[in-house]
């Protein structure tokens, strides 16, 4: 009876259902709250706040006359310099594919249907990963759906993290599923053109091109290069070439203005802020060189390397064996990429349903698992538990707050090289 119930598609997406709406209604009472009912917005510094704000400036930057009534000034920027924290960081292409959230007067309803948004690319990402797994190995009906409850629940801090700022991270995990399905069937161009539209929100993956670089993916760096080219001229076909000059130059504005104004932030979840503020603590380093300075050559000093070994182990690869390795290759970029950044949040961190699933399977088709196990577990208790409500009332447990998602990421690493070694011995 249980395992039918474990088993059936209709009970996974009912539970899924549930625990997305009650968490829509939570939250969204939560970020619209407001004690003066004449107030028909809330005052909040959430993101998506920031994402309506931007995207309705953007709807009158292609139209004047979609301006807002309650606009106090004839100026609408879509990147606001006189914010001290809050501020829209994606290109104008972001701004352009949100600007129909603008066209909602009230950022009330607008969240409503963000959530929704969310919430079905959640999902989607969910069934996608599982079935592409399904597609190219031999995967049981019970190991699918042991695949899929995982991931959901590995998952679950983060996506709520995302529901209680509405953030854009759950897409851009969705965006990565679809690169991993092109990747892994050779469609460079398709990956390029995947991989530039999550640039235009999460700059951070760049580096990634460096690798590709390096194994001779060139179509799908210029892929990615050129997409994301026309990705940024898109706002000026649509409301004319004479304002993408400035649009641009805000953007480089806002992005030298406030990346480095957040690297010390103690909410920094990377490996490269935990090493930086170390060495910070000597005085005389820190005259020598600035702290954006030192975070990118740190993040480069970390990162470059390990491309450069996963790149000569990629070419010792025999072909047979090369299809399996990419779900390894694409996974370790997306966990380089969150470790080693100068700057990652909590919500980033949605992105490892694709490590995490990639090693559960591996480690399922493994004759040795119990390492393997120890291992995923060590990453969801660290990742995925410490430092929420759970471990609240456990001091001891709560200390390692601020380094505790990192730490898991590297056993996740762990499992995800080892399962895969075990596969191919």
């Amino acid at each position: 009876m249980l395992r039918k119930l474990f088993t059936s598609a209709a009970v996974f997406l009912a539970a899924f259902i549930i625990v997305s709406i009650a968490s829509d209604l939570y939250y969204h009472n939560r970020l619209t709250y407001n004690k003066d009912p004449d107030k028909k917005r809330w005052i909040c510094g959430c993101d998506f706040n920031v994402f309506w704000t931007a995207a309705r400036n953007m709807r009158y930057e292609i139209d004047e006359s979609a301006a807002p009534s309650d606009a106090l000034s004839g100026e609408y920027p879509v990147y606001n310099k006189s914010e001290k924290f809050y501020h829209f960081r994606y290109s104008p292409f972001g701004a352009l594919i949100m600007a129909p959230l603008g066209s909602i007067p009230s950022p009330r309803i607008a969240l409503h249907v963000w959530y929704a948004i969310l919430n079905a690319a959640m999902l989607s990402a969910l069934l996608l990963l599982v079935n592409q797994f399904s597609a190219d190995f031999t995967v049981s009906h019970t190991e699918r759906y042991i695949i899929l409850w995982a991931a959901a629940i590995v998952s679950m801090r983060f996506y709520l993290m995302d529901l209680a700022i509405g953030q854009i991270d759950v897409l851009i995990a969705l965006f990565f599923v679809f690169f991993l399905m092109a990747y892994v069937r050779g469609r460079e161009l398709v990956s390029g053109i995947i991989l530039a539209l999550i640039l235009q929100f999460k700059p951070f993956f760049a580096p990634m091109l460096f690798y590709f670089l390096l194994t001779g993916k060139k179509k799908l760096v210029l892929s990615t290069v050129a997409a994301f080219a026309v990705f940024l001229a898109a706002p000026a076909a649509v409301m004319g070439f004479g304002k993408a000059p400035t649009l641009l130059k805000d953007w480089a504005g806002i992005l030298k203005m406030s990346v480095p104004s957040q690297l010390l932030n103690y909410k920094n979840q990377s490996i490269t802020y935990f090493i930086g503020n170390l060495l910070l603590r000597n005085g005389t380093l820190k005259e020598l060189i600035s702290v954006k300075d030192l975070f990118y050559l740190l993040g480069a000093v970390l990162t470059l390397p390990l491309y450069a070994a996963a790149a000569l182990f990629r070419k010792s690869l025999k072909r047979n064996g090369e299809k399996k390795y990419r779900y390894v290759e694409v996974s370790a970029l997306i966990m380089i990429s969150l470790l080693f950044s100068p700057i990652t949040w909590v919500a980033h961190f949605i992105n490892l349903i694709i490590p995490f699933g990639v090693a559960l399977l591996f480690t399922l088709n493994s004759e040795k698992k119990k390492a393997l196990y120890f291992a995923l577990g060590a990453f969801f208790i660290l990742g995925c538990m410490v430092g929420t409500d759970i471990t609240n009332f456990i001091p001891v447990v709560n200390k390692f707050r601020g380094i505790n998602i990192a730490a898991g990421t590297l056993f996740l690493a762990y499992a995800l090289f080892s399962s895969y070694g075990k596969n191919t011995a």
